[in-house]
């Protein structure tokens, strides 16, 4: 049997170690530009690693599905693995939907404020500097 407690701590510290790296994932994609691929691309990272299923042997336990589904599958095979599989790409599926819709409740602004509506108008109206090399 497992010890609750070590568990829980278990839990404590993959959930702060997760928080860390969910943060720094979030921070690299700020400047992705394509805002759906932006919002998915985090989304679909923090999914990814907080997700949980349920352990394929101890029914009561609580375990974070990407890495179970791996360990699952090196000891006994993908047919045990399946139900975690199937909630790993739920997950993903859930995070795509979730980042196409944010991308279009928060568009990108520019430094204006203003909305970027597409890069030909932005383009468009930019001048290009005179560099001298008549």
């Amino acid at each position: 049997m497992v010890d609750m407690s070590d568990y829980k701590l278990a839990w404590q510290v993959y959930l702060g170690v997760g928080l860390l790296a969910g943060l720094i994932w979030c921070m690299l994609l700020r400047r992705v530009q394509i805002g759906v691929v932006r919002y998915w691309l985090m989304i679909a990272g923090v999914v990814f690693l907080f997700l949980p299923a349920r352990h394929p042997d101890v029914s009561e336990l609580w375990v974070p599905s990407a890495g179970a589904a791996v360990l699952t599958i090196f000891t006994d095979g993908v047919a045990k693995a399946v139900p975690m599989l199937i909630i790993i790409v739920a997950g993903q599926i859930l995070a795509l939907v979730l980042g196409v819709v944010l991308a279009f409740v928060f568009p990108r602004q520019n430094r204006d404020g203003n909305k970027v509506a597409s890069s030909k108008v932005a383009a468009s109206g930019r001048t290009e500097p005179s560099i001298g090399t008549d």
